[in-house]
């Protein structure tokens, strides 16, 4: 009897199942709606570096040292500038005629980031100055993009207008195929951002003496493109 009692059990289960699945097999409809917009990119990250050559790798690493540690100094003295790291790279350096090396060039890397583009310009174009060791940093490039602040209002508004998009376009389904109502199966929400490419920094003028100030560092941050895409399936009843 037990057997029997489980056995009708199963059976009432799997038929139940069965009749759900088969309920969504038919006016099944995939869609997908999106929106977006231009949101200002209120987020700058600068690399710089400085290279140097010296016949001695330990005197190169302690210049390159130096001179990352007098930008670290100056950086700080900026509170709404945050440093993103340094980096350091050596590689032998050859003679052209001879095919010898000659002796090492060590490159160091610092990566600054701010939301306050005035500071940040001032900031850069001290660097770009002798600092306190007598050596400069030179200017690699400028990224700019959307905070996390900022990307997260932007799609969370973003997600309000897609959904009603989605509802909008599921209901016209049911409208041209005289239904009566509809129901959500399934829903997946993308978001993505598209930022400009970094631009290719100025190269300096090779006329311009050494004790020259550089131009003020021109700092536009643009746009970048914010949107989101929501994507599913509905069943029209």
């Amino acid at each position: 009897m037990r057997r029997f009692a489980l056995a009708i059990a199963i059976a009432g289960l799997t038929g139940s199942v069965l009749a759900h699945a088969e309920s969504l097999n038919y006016n099944v409809v995939n869609l997908e709606a999106s929106s977006s917009k231009e949101v200002s990119n209120d987020l700058a990250t600068a690399t710089l570096y400085v290279e140097i050559n010296n016949n001695d790798p330990a005197q190169l690493a302690d210049k390159v040292n130096q001179t990352l540690a007098a930008a670290i100094r100056l950086s700080r003295q900026f509170t709404t500038v945050q440093s993103a790291g340094t980096g350091y790279t050596t590689y032998p350096v050859y003679n052209s005629k001879t095919n010898h090396q000659d002796g090492w060039r060590g490159r160091g890397e610092l990566r600054l980031t701010s939301r306050d583009f005035a500071a940040f310009s001032r900031l850069l174009t001290q660097l770009q100055q002798p600092l306190s060791n007598g050596q400069s940093m030179q200017l690699a490039g400028i990224h700019y993009g959307v905070s996390d602040e900022s990307r997260k209002a932007a799609e969370d508004g973003l997600i309000q207008e897609s959904v009603k998009a989605f509802r909008q376009r599921a209901e016209l389904i049911q409208r041209s195929m005289e239904g009566t109502g509809w129901r959500t199966v399934n829903m997946n929400v993308n978001t993505q951002a598209f930022e400009p490419p970094m631009p290719r920094p100025m190269m300096m003028k090779a006329a311009m003496s050494a004790d020259a100030a550089p131009a003020p560092t021109s700092i536009e941050g643009g746009e970048s493109k914010v949107s989101v895409t929501v994507s599913g399936s509905i069943q029209v009843q």
